[in-house]
């Protein structure tokens, strides 16, 4: 079993005392590196669909040198601000460093601790390189004798891996009999749910089905094989982040 989350485009270098662990492949990554640096501020600009400032950011990411951090404390992402990583134990830790991956388009894959400096990149910025052809045969390699993967990802990182057990987690609410999905209620559902199944050490399927939180449930009816529903009415509201 593998959980699988989706990075963060805001992060920060911060001191951790966690031991970081090095790129699982550091030379495809130095591939990206290289082939990033070929990119004026105003071709970032372009390709990247962002702000000039971003942009000279951007060029700096690639250009200059950076303390990395580990994965999940350099990601600033409403996903991984769910986590309560300061109440965490060893035990937590080591459930992480079992089960879960962070996929990226600039680092293929990553273990929680594995020490990482900023970047920007998503899989579909328009550059003359598909990144899921880049990353595919690296990706199932490293995903094929899991039983199998449980996705809090999106579908833009979610659609890296080629498994056929993977499980697409998706969480909806139920607005006066029709099926609604709110981007950061998911986000923020995404990181409770991991949070609870690191908490609980969760490690079964059906484990995972009993899980409940902020009136989020597994709907049986609604769910298939590879895409488990979590409902909740939209009658209440729920402050956002």
């Amino acid at each position: 079993m593998k959980i699988i989350i989706a990075p963060a485009k805001v992060m920060k270098t911060k001191y951790s005392k966690i031991e970081q662990t090095e790129l699982l492949f550091l030379k495809k990554t130095k591939q990206l590196h290289n082939y990033l640096k070929r990119y004026s501020i105003n071709e970032l600009h372009d390709n990247m669909k962002i702000s000039f400032k971003m942009a000279e950011t951007v060029y700096n990411y690639y250009h200059d040198s950076y303390d990395s951090t580990p994965a999940i404390y350099c990601y600033q992402g409403t996903v991984l601000k769910q986590l309560n990583l300061s109440s965490y134990q060893n035990e937590d830790f080591d459930y992480l460093d079992k089960y879960l991956n962070i996929m990226s388009a600039y680092y293929g894959i990553l273990k929680y601790n594995t020490g990482i400096t900023p970047y920007r990149l998503d899989m579909i910025m328009k550059f003359d390189l598909n990144l899921y052809d880049f990353w595919q045969k690296d990706v199932d390699k490293y995903f094929k004798d899991e039983d199998y993967l449980i996705s809090l990802a999106s579908k833009e990182f979610t659609k890296m891996i080629n498994h056929p057990n993977l499980i697409n987690i998706d969480f909806v609410e139920n607005k006066a009999g029709k099926l609604v999905r709110n981007s950061m209620y998911i986000k923020q559902a995404r990181g409770k749910m991991l949070d609870i199944m690191v908490k609980n050490k969760i490690v079964s399927l059906e484990e995972l089905k009993k899980i409940t939180f902020d009136d989020y449930y597994y709907d049986h009816n609604l769910s298939t094989n590879d895409n488990y529903i979590f409902i909740r009415d939209a009658i209440k509201q729920y402050k956002k982040l």
